[in-house]
């Protein structure tokens, strides 16, 4: 039985509310805190180690990040909190996520946080607990402890979607069994939040989270949760390698979601080369300027048309990824910039 209140899952996020009615509806919508709830989260993995620049976050950078929020009055809440709709709904927001445990965190990161005030959320791969670059369990105690919220990141790790349809979920199950065993039997109790390994999954894993008790999810698409968000595909932004600035940091940390629309919320699995389209509607679209389209990290003008709140995308599949995101932002004519995207993958090729 998984026990959401009995340890706080902590977070930073960005979030500009003005009431605290807290609704849910019966299709995993966002919960509903305020009619213009944002809530802008950043993914990290590991701090002070230049073994993998592209996952890592220098100790002089962290700190810069953490200062700013302390001195810009940023506050931080559990998820919990967020929930229960018992905030400050004056001051602005920002919810801090953690992936995969590393031990990097417990030595640069953790005693940060606590000198800054600040709260985080770490989702455990149980498997790896305790490897020479990971935490240990009486480090994730300490963690549990002093207030960082623990979630689960699954046991082994794996590619789910390289797994066929018909077996993923089996393979899905057991490995939250032995997640779950481990937590129970470790730290006596089973989160209720998880992160999907690589971002990557499918209707029915979030179904079955849903059954087990989780109640929330996250992938790792860029975005900002707002009230038209699946709770079970929540969206992160990256806060890690060479290339995230302060001048990123403070942009996403300000950004809001563009309010794009479309009936499924999750990856889409392609084919190398295979060709896709897609129609996405977007609300209020006289609020905003000229739409941006990224592809693949690429600026793309030609992989979409608009017309009057109407979004149709045509795109290929690229043959040299695994995984590419179509990302939409635009600033409204108040000035504010939006951000909206949508994960493709490809299950065949192997990273």
């Amino acid at each position: 039985m998984i026990q959401f209140g009995k340890v706080c899952w902590i977070s930073c996020v960005i979030l500009m509310i003005s009431n605290a009615c807290v609704s849910q509806d019966s299709k995993t919508k966002a919960i509903a805190v305020s009619d213009n709830f944002n809530a802008v989260g950043l993914v990290y993995h590991r701090f002070g180690d230049d073994r993998y620049p592209s996952t890592n976050t220098t100790i002089k950078d962290f700190e810069e990040q953490l200062k700013y929020l302390a001195n810009n009055h940023y506050q931080t809440y559990t998820i919990e909190q967020l929930i229960k709709g018992n905030i400050d709904t004056i001051k602005p927001v920002v919810f801090l996520t953690v992936d995969d445990g590393f031990l990097s965190f417990y030595i640069n990161a953790f005693p940060l946080l606590k000198k800054y005030n600040c709260k985080a959320t770490v989702f455990i791969n149980t498997e790896s607990i305790g490897w020479s670059d990971y935490m240990n369990w009486d480090q994730i105690k300490e963690l549990v402890k002093a207030g960082i919220q623990v979630g689960s990141h699954s046991h082994a790790h794996p590619y789910f979607l390289n797994t066929a349809k018909d077996e993923r979920e089996q393979k899905f199950i057991k490995d939250l069994e032995l997640s779950e065993k481990s937590f129970e039997d470790n730290l006596g109790f089973i989160p209720a939040v998880y992160v999907y390994p690589y971002g990557e999954f499918d209707n029915n894993m979030e179904q079955i989270l849903k059954q087990r008790g989780y109640k929330v999810a996250f992938a790792q698409n860029s975005g900002v949760w707002d009230n038209n968000s699946n709770l079970y595909a929540i969206p992160r932004f990256p806060a890690s390698g060479v290339h995230f600035g302060m001048d990123k940091f403070k942009q996403r940390i300000a950004m809001k979601a563009l309010p794009i629309k479309m009936n499924e919320q999750g990856p889409i699995q392609l084919s190398e080369g295979q060709e896709y389209f897609l129609e996405l509607k977007l609300d209020d679209f006289n609020n905003f300027s000229a739409l941006n389209c990224f592809f693949n990290n690429q600026y793309r003008s030609d992989v979409f048309s608009y017309k009057e709140g109407v979004i149709s995308v045509n795109l290929k599949m690229p043959e040299t990824t695994r995984r590419a995101l179509v990302t939409f932002t635009s600033k409204s004519k108040s000035g504010d910039w939006y951000w909206w995207s949508i994960l493709f993958v490809n299950p065949n090729y192997i990273n």
